[in-house]
Protein backbone atom coordinates (compact mmCIF):
# COMPACT_ATOMS: atom_id res chain seq x y z
CA UNK A 1 0.00 0.00 0.00
CA UNK A 2 2.57 2.49 0.56
CA UNK A 3 4.78 1.39 -2.56
CA UNK A 4 1.34 2.50 -4.25
CA UNK A 5 0.93 5.94 -2.59
CA UNK A 6 4.58 6.65 -3.12
CA UNK A 7 4.27 5.99 -7.22
CA UNK A 8 0.88 8.33 -6.75
CA UNK A 9 2.81 10.86 -4.85
CA UNK A 10 5.43 10.57 -7.53
CA UNK A 11 3.35 11.20 -10.92
CA UNK A 12 1.64 14.16 -8.59
CA UNK A 13 5.24 15.68 -8.41
CA UNK A 14 6.19 14.79 -12.15
CA UNK A 15 2.88 16.00 -12.85
CA UNK A 16 3.58 19.65 -10.86
CA UNK A 17 6.83 20.13 -12.62
CA UNK A 18 6.00 20.16 -15.92
CA UNK A 19 3.10 22.48 -15.40
CA UNK A 20 5.40 24.87 -13.65
CA UNK A 21 7.53 24.77 -16.60
CA UNK A 22 4.75 25.48 -18.91
CA UNK A 23 3.93 27.70 -16.96
CA UNK A 24 7.57 29.51 -16.67
CA UNK A 25 7.53 29.05 -20.43
CA UNK A 26 4.35 31.17 -20.75
CA UNK A 27 5.36 34.08 -18.25
CA UNK A 28 9.15 33.84 -19.93
CA UNK A 29 6.82 34.99 -23.19
CA UNK A 30 4.94 37.70 -22.07
CA UNK A 31 7.57 39.01 -20.67
CA UNK A 32 9.96 39.09 -23.98
CA UNK A 33 6.16 40.77 -26.07
CA UNK A 34 5.31 43.07 -22.98
CA UNK A 35 9.43 44.17 -23.19
CA UNK A 36 8.87 44.39 -27.16
CA UNK A 37 5.50 46.30 -26.54
CA UNK A 38 7.88 49.03 -24.31
CA UNK A 39 10.62 49.75 -26.69
CA UNK A 40 7.35 50.08 -29.19
CA UNK A 41 6.40 52.81 -27.02
CA UNK A 42 9.79 54.23 -26.43
CA UNK A 43 11.12 53.98 -29.91
CA UNK A 44 7.83 54.60 -32.40
CA UNK A 45 10.20 54.21 -35.38
CA UNK A 46 11.58 50.83 -34.83
CA UNK A 47 8.53 48.46 -34.71
CA UNK A 48 9.29 44.56 -33.92
CA UNK A 49 7.02 42.12 -35.49
CA UNK A 50 5.84 40.34 -32.17
CA UNK A 51 2.53 38.39 -34.13
CA UNK A 52 5.25 35.51 -34.05
CA UNK A 53 5.99 35.61 -30.33
CA UNK A 54 2.36 35.93 -29.68
CA UNK A 55 1.59 32.96 -31.66
CA UNK A 56 4.30 30.90 -30.20
CA UNK A 57 3.02 32.36 -26.51
CA UNK A 58 -0.83 31.35 -27.83
CA UNK A 59 0.74 27.98 -28.79
CA UNK A 60 1.94 27.18 -24.79
CA UNK A 61 -1.18 28.80 -23.33
CA UNK A 62 -2.61 25.94 -25.30
CA UNK A 63 -0.36 23.53 -24.09
CA UNK A 64 -0.68 24.81 -20.65
CA UNK A 65 -4.52 24.99 -20.82
CA UNK A 66 -5.01 20.75 -22.55
CA UNK A 67 -2.29 20.01 -19.75
CA UNK A 68 -3.88 21.56 -16.94
CA UNK A 69 -7.29 20.08 -17.80
CA UNK A 70 -5.98 16.43 -18.75
CA UNK A 71 -4.52 16.65 -15.08
CA UNK A 72 -7.85 17.96 -13.54
CA UNK A 73 -9.37 14.96 -15.14
CA UNK A 74 -7.08 12.26 -13.83
CA UNK A 75 -6.03 13.49 -10.82
CA UNK A 76 -9.23 15.54 -9.78
CA UNK A 77 -9.76 15.19 -5.57
CA UNK A 78 -7.45 14.97 -3.12
CA UNK A 79 -3.74 13.86 -2.92
CA UNK A 80 -3.92 10.62 -1.15
CA UNK A 81 -0.28 11.05 0.14
CA UNK A 82 -0.44 14.60 1.39
CA UNK A 83 -4.40 15.08 1.84
CA UNK A 84 -4.18 17.95 -0.13
CA UNK A 85 -6.55 19.38 -2.86
CA UNK A 86 -5.26 19.18 -6.11
CA UNK A 87 -6.53 21.64 -8.74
Amino acid sequence: MENKALKQRLESLAQEQLTKYLEQEVLEREIGRLRGLYQQQLQPQQQPSSSHRRTNSRDLESQFANLALKHKDTNSGHDPATGALRI
